[in-house]
């Protein structure tokens, strides 16, 4: 006991323990509120990381490489416009007229890049190929494939429509491209297997539902 204790009453003593005994409580409390309040902010951290793998894998996993969109503007012929962000383009503005979207089938034309955006924001897929006049057995199992995938795979909501384009495209890095809206699948050598999945994952899933 200190000398102030002894100079103190009984109730007097008895108050001041209460007091520090509440104090020390209001510290503890304290401790145990930032406690929690360390936890839930660790516990909402790792849900968020959870949350951003999650969409990570989501992206990645899907087959072909994805692309930001770059928007649906409807432009007009010759109008100038952002640079596509991937070749063959997998968004972007595009134009919106009797001629575009193209006719889904096979093509011996390239397609305009404004045109076949157009395809793609209907839920198209584009085949393409790069092979200039030196590649006719690549063309013609493309064209057998369209024909055959088509005859068997018809769309619910649009029976009368393919939502697919076969056409050349010159200049592009890659021999073989499918594309769908911000997808680029793209292969050396014909893999019916991949188009098939590709084609199964995006056709008739783009932003406008269209035939």
């Amino acid at each position: 006991m200190t000398a102030r204790d002894r100079t103190m009453s009984r109730p007097q003593r008895r108050s001041e323990q209460r007091a520090h005994a509440r104090q020390v409580q209001r510290q503890r409390n304290q401790r145990q509120k930032q406690t929690r309040y360390i936890m839930i902010g660790g516990v909402v951290v790792l849900v968020l990381a959870a949350l951003a793998i999650l969409l990570l894998n989501t992206q990645t996993t899907k087959l072909g490489e994805f692309f930001p969109t770059q928007g649906q503007e409807h432009i007009g012929r010759g109008q100038a416009h952002i640079a596509y962000n991937s070749v063959p383009p997998t968004s972007g503005p595009h134009y919106n007229d009797a001629g575009a979207p193209a006719p889904w089938g096979v093509h011996e034309e390239p397609i305009e890049n404004e045109v076949q955006v157009h395809n793609l924001e209907h839920g198209g897929v584009a085949i393409q190929y790069n092979c200039g006049d030196s590649c006719p057995e690549l063309k013609q199992q493309l064209a057998e494939f369209y024909d055959r995938f088509t005859a068997a795979n018809k769309l619910p909501l649009f029976p009368g429509s393919t939502k697919i384009i076969v056409a050349p495209y010159p200049n592009m890095p890659q021999k073989i491209s499918l594309t769908a809206w911000t997808r680029l699948l793209k292969m050396d050598s014909w893999d019916e297997q991949k188009a098939v999945e590709f084609i199964n994952t995006y056709r008739d899933k783009g932003p406008e539902a269209a035939p």
